[in-house]
């Protein structure tokens, strides 16, 4: 098998192994992408369960002093004192920024789904080209002449769907858990919104980085 690969990668033209390098490049990237976002949502989603368990329950003060999740900046608006619109629009901008900072990956997704399939069929045409090229300088034509190195470029086609695919699914998954945990993002801002004003000295001690 190794013999194979090292026999097409010396037989293939630079534009051919740039195109391959470059999918593996993408593929590589769509992977650590797609794991890194699944366990980031995910264990923010664990803590703000966790948070929206404590509001519920009326036991919040004990939970808000050790928060981290993206509530935490929504604590430290309460601790300031707003109240009324000012809050709710506070909130609001908040809760945009959130989905912003958390959406960071989703682009990246976004263009290797759209462009590995773009990218594969170039090393495609490319790798035919090449192939053509060479069976017209030649004298004789057989199946084998013609059938091995069209089979190796269509490989190229192969890659890029190999590269895209996951990124497309991933993009849409994590696109819905993102949905989910803006859903309790918006919950909990107002839940913590409408702690009464003299209930959460944590908030305070917490803005003021006082909490353990």
């Amino acid at each position: 098998m190794s013999s194979v690969w090292f026999s097409w990668w010396t037989d293939a033209d630079w534009v051919v192994r740039g195109v391959f390098v470059l999918l593996l490049a993408m593929s590589v990237a769509s992977w650590a992408t797609i794991l890194h976002k699944a366990f980031q949502l995910g264990r923010y989603r664990e803590v703000e369960s966790r948070l929206a368990k404590a509001l519920d329950d009326g036991q919040a003060d004990g939970r808000l002093k050790t928060h981290t999740g993206p509530s935490r900046d929504a604590i430290g608006l309460l601790a300031q004192g707003l109240r009324g619109e000012v809050l709710d629009s506070r909130l609001a901008h908040h809760l945009r920024e959130q989905r912003v900072n958390l959406e960071s990956g989703f682009v990246v997704l976004a263009s290797i789904a759209n462009t590995a399939p773009f990218v594969g069929l170039l090393g495609t045409v490319w790798g035919i080209m090449h192939a053509l090229q060479g069976l017209g300088e030649s004298s004789s034509l057989t199946l084998a002449m013609v059938g091995g190195p069209v089979a190796e470029a269509l490989v190229a086609t192969a890659a890029g769907l190999f590269a895209a695919i996951p990124a497309v699914i991933g993009y849409n998954l994590l696109l819905r858990r993102l949905a989910r945990l803006m859903v309790m993002l918006e919950g909990n801002a107002q839940r913590l919104a409408a702690l009464p004003t003299a209930s959460p000295a944590a908030l305070v001690a917490l803005h003021s980085g006082e909490a353990a």
